[in-house]
């Protein structure tokens, strides 16, 4: 953990915006998804109707709560109510599509990219400023690319700055 304290920052991403970037990242029915910092499942919501397997974790109980009723229709869907940097990760292969908190994303970059994870890929939306940083150096044992632009007015409440999804591609296979 970062700090003492619950991080509760929140930014959430509105409904035709979220849909893009699910939209954008291609999630296939037999995937394993993490929406990691879900909120109330704006992303959640448009990997579920996909098909694919999704674990949404939310540090705000209250959030995690509406999320869950929000989800429960769709059987695939298990609500983590944790912090994203301490909940375990899967041991098998799998996919992150995410919206976090933005004082967390580095940190949240390391541990997904950590050699021992089996994370294949992410499209994690950040500020734009850190998703050309990626792009120009990506983690070891990974491809970083600036996807989509999303601008300030694609969340309420909005940023300060305009955001963009930073897709990572792993090279090779996940170690185990």
């Amino acid at each position: 953990m970062a700090g003492p304290g619950p991080r509760w920052g929140w930014h959430r991403l509105t409904g035709p915006w979220a849909d893009r970037i699910v939209a954008g990242a291609g999630v296939a029915r037999t995937d394993l998804v993490l929406d990691l910092g879900s909120g109330t499942g704006a992303l959640t919501r448009p990997l579920a109707a996909r098909g694919a397997r999704v674990i949404a974790v939310e540090l705000h109980p209250g959030r995690a709560a509406r999320l869950g009723e929000a989800v429960r229709r769709y059987p695939a869907v298990t609500v983590v109510v944790d912090d994203v940097l301490d909940v375990p990760l899967p041991r098998r292969p799998f996919r992150v599509v995410a919206n976090p908190p933005y004082a967390i994303c580095a940190e949240l970059v390391r541990r997904l990219t950590d050699r021992r994870s089996s994370m294949v890929r992410a499209d994690l939306v950040v500020p734009r400023w850190m998703a050309r940083r990626y792009a120009a150096r990506p983690p070891r044992g990974f491809h970083a690319e600036v996807g989509r632009h999303v601008p300030a007015g694609a969340f309420v409440p909005a940023p300060r700055d305009d955001s963009a999804v930073l897709v990572l591609r792993r090279q090779g296979r996940p170690r185990r």
